[in-house]
């Protein structure tokens, strides 16, 4: 599983539309109306980092009221180091 948060700006008064079509997400983990440069935190997670991409310009973006998302991926997951190049 991938994890990200994405961070989303909505049109002025769409804060409450937008946040209850995320939560109908099954995807959706959590989300908040937050203060600050966005309106909304969502936790989204995926099969893989392909499927979050998919999940994120295919179904989050385009949700109406949307004008702007900054998605954040964890890294604090388990990593198997011996398939990568970082590998001692």
């Amino acid at each position: 599983m991938v994890k990200a948060y994405v961070l989303i700006k909505t049109e002025s008064g769409k804060e409450d539309s937008v946040l209850r079509q995320l939560l109908e997400l099954s995807v959706t983990e959590e989300a908040h109306k937050v203060f600050g440069p966005f309106d909304i935190i969502a936790e989204v997670r995926g099969r893989d980092m392909e499927t979050l991409v998919e999940i994120i310009t295919q179904r989050i973006r385009p949700i109406e009221g949307t004008t702007d998302t900054q998605s954040l991926i964890a890294i604090d997951v388990e990593i198997d180091m011996s398939s990568t190049s970082l590998a001692n």
